[in-house]
């Protein structure tokens, strides 16, 4: 329960202007509300976790407000009843979720309850033989095509770890001699070693095989080697947004670059740290001058490399733009990570087991910690008075995830607004004005528009449409935590 009592609480609850991925809220009226809220229970374990509020209406589903939205669980104690006993029917089982948290609303004599659904981190959850993934809001059944891919997407299924038929010869290269003297591994040959190091396993049939991270870590050309698309697209734009014309926007032609990964990474850190020290010449005169701080572009293109899904064949697109520099890899957020909570806890795993391990061994590794990469992002952004990294996922891309790294200097007006985003979840044009000193509605409007579209903020519009009652929100805000 909250420090300074269940009433705050409650009215933290009360004041979400409407569902999200993360909330849904249900009343407790008849026994088709069992079955809904259990695929809601399995969308939200299969996507990044959320809340289910139970005895609570809707608010883009009634006109009534603050506590009158209130039924309780009581409403319908059989309906409660009957949805504890499917919640345990769910496959694999979740982590205890029943009874739900219970909180006593004496204002309106009545009780809820909180479903507190952690994320998955092991394998999809399935009800009635059927898969759900959470959308912007409400639910999704997922396709065997889509479940299979979608393992790999987001961890379940590690592609590293798979054999490739290459012959180990090809894998015999000066950087497998480096990995080698720097583990002090002498004479053996390379069969033996990469299979006594778990880079190499027999199959079915007893044959020796290496894995697809022997290839990725020692071949001179692992992209041609295997059907996996393991490169970096290097693309240079004019402007801010992509032109797909008969004239394309494109600066000269894109760079790709190939090779084992600990060369991959240096290769595409220098090409790339190359293009924003010289800038882009604009058609006036003036030169773009890029002030992302190198660390910053470092870690992104790392992270990438290290932590992208190989099973999915889609190279790596690192895009710069006048305003900015994104980095998009394939796979979504593995394990406990989400986009609220990525660079504040540590992963609990890693996608690529062993890349990570065997990167680790070279004689000058990559930062391989995905939360302290982050964390080191966000401080060398915020040191230059820029805005803070941004990390964009799904629903907005079904199965990849893109690093935006802006090259703006973020205004007073966003330092005032994030500091009040961070104690208090929503804010409206009205609050904005008050809280950051501008005076025009227009002005206001025009600034969260920007942050919106940037994705340093999320717009909630009400049902009604009406636009004093449009709220923003940090992407990284919980609606609500447990207590």
């Amino acid at each position: 329960m909250a420090k300074d009592g269940p009433s705050e609480f409650l009215n933290s609850i009360l004041d979400i202007p409407a569902e999200t991925q993360t909330v849904e809220f249900k009343r407790l009226g008849d026994e088709k509300v069992v079955g809904k809220t259990v695929e809601t229970v399995v969308a939200m374990a299969n996507t990044d976790g959320g809340v289910i509020v139970l005895g609570v209406d809707d608010p883009e589903k009634t006109k009534l407000k603050g506590l009158d939205r209130i039924y309780g669980i009581d409403e319908n104690l059989q309906v409660f009843d009957s949805l504890g006993h499917e919640i345990q029917k769910i496959v694999p089982p979740l982590a205890p979720l029943w009874p739900p948290t219970i909180l006593d609303v004496p204002e309106a004599k009545k009780r809820i309850g909180l479903i507190f659904v952690p994320k998955a981190m092991d394998s999809f959850r399935s009800t009635n033989n059927h898969v759900f993934v959470r959308g912007e809001k409400g639910n999704r059944m997922m396709t065997a095509h889509e479940v299979v891919k979608f393992a790999y997407a987001k961890g379940f299924e590690k592609a590293d770890k798979g054999l490739v038929k290459v012959e180990f010869d090809l894998l015999r290269t000066p950087v497998f001699d480096e990995w080698k003297q720097a583990r002090r591994i002498n004479g053996a040959p390379i069969e033996t070693v990469l299979e006594k190091t778990g880079l190499a396993r027999k199959n079915d049939e007893g044959t020796l095989l290496p894995t697809l991270a022997a290839v990725l870590l020692f071949a001179e050309y692992p992209n041609d080697l295997t059907e996996a698309k393991c490169a970096v697209r290097v693309f240079q734009y004019t402007g801010t947004i992509e032109t797909i014309a008969e004239t394309p926007n494109l600066i000269s032609v894109p760079k790709t670059i190939q090779g084992p990964l600990i060369k991959q990474i240096r290769d595409a850190h220098e090409y790339v740290l190359t293009l924003l020290q010289a800038g882009i010449r604009i058609p006036s005169g003036f030169k773009t001058v890029y002030q992302i701080p190198e660390r910053a572009v470092k870690e992104a293109i790392t992270n990438a490399i290290i932590h992208r899904d190989y099973h999915m064949k889609r190279d790596i697109e690192v895009k710069i733009y006048e305003d900015r520099v994104e980095v998009e890899s394939p796979g979504l957020f593995p394990f406990n990570i989400t986009r609220t909570n990525i660079g504040w806890v540590r992963a609990e795993g890693y996608r690529n087991d062993l890349i990570v391990k065997h990167l680790r061994e070279f004689p000058s590794p990559p930062n391989l910690d995905q939360s302290e990469g982050v964390r080191a992002m966000r401080h060398e952004m915020s040191d230059r008075q820029l805005y803070p990294p941004i990390f964009l996922t799904y629903p907005l891309y079904q199965d990849s995830v893109k690093v935006v790294l802006l090259n703006e200097h973020r205004i007073s007006e966003w330092e005032k607004l994030s500091v009040y985003l961070q104690d208090n979840k929503y804010v409206t044009n009205e609050e904005a004005r008050r809280i950051t000193g501008v005076v025009q509605r227009d002005k206001m409007a025009k600034m969260l528009k920007n942050w919106v579209k940037h994705g340093l903020l999320i717009q909630i519009v009400p049902p009604s449409g009406y636009v004093k009652g449009t709220k923003y929100k940090l992407p990284d805000a919980q609606e609500v935590k447990k207590q």
